[in-house]
């Protein structure tokens, strides 16, 4: 178990680099804006977009669909333990990963001796608190009991919703520039 954990947490590592390097060609501001923008349009126009994604009905269960954000990524808001907050969707990503501050307004506290499982990230090495988060709920998908990492917020960037949430769903699409999600 403890391999798997450490293996997990080099893969969330990797993630929070791609994250970190794709910075490089858009920058934090940048994309947070374009994300924003995007989701105040779509608001107004009634449209899908890079913030709460639409949440549609059908014969199998909840459909979700996220349009991709101008940086191509995908973003959404989820609620952790009835919390609302911003995640990048990251199928590449084993774990979800969630940012220390965040976590504390969703209940979740850790201590420093929590942070025992080593990561790598664009700032270097640091350590990371492996915990099981009670929900995470997109616009009536709700998983419970869901294996996250907790990092510093400066090991950070964006909290990233990863395969232990994603891999419990129906299904995960990503087609003609949106994500479908299926509860």
């Amino acid at each position: 178990m403890r391999t798997e954990i450490i293996a997990a947490a080099g893969i969330v590592a990797a993630s929070v680099i791609g994250v970190r390097v794709y910075d490089g060609r858009v920058s934090e501001i940048e994309r947070m804006e374009a994300a924003r923008s995007v989701n105040t349009e779509n608001r107004q126009s009634g449209g899908v977009g890079a913030g709460r994604a639409a949440s549609l009905t059908t014969g199998w269960g909840d459909e979700i669909r996220i349009a991709a954000a101008p940086d191509r990524q995908f973003y959404v808001e989820a609620d952790v333990n009835r919390r609302d907050f911003k995640f990048l969707v990251d199928t590449g990503a084993s774990y979800v990963a969630l940012r220390d501050s965040d976590a504390r307004e969703a209940g979740v506290y850790t201590s420093y001796t929590d942070y025992t499982y080593p990561v790598h990230t664009a700032n270097g090495q640091t350590k990371a608190a492996f915990v099981t988060l009670d929900e995470i709920e997109i616009d009536g998908i709700r998983v419970e009991g869901v294996k996250a990492f907790i990092l510093k917020d400066e090991q950070l960037a964006v909290n990233l919703l990863g395969m232990s949430f994603l891999s419990r769903l129906e299904s995960v699409e990503a087609r003609k520039g949106e994500l479908v999600l299926r509860g």
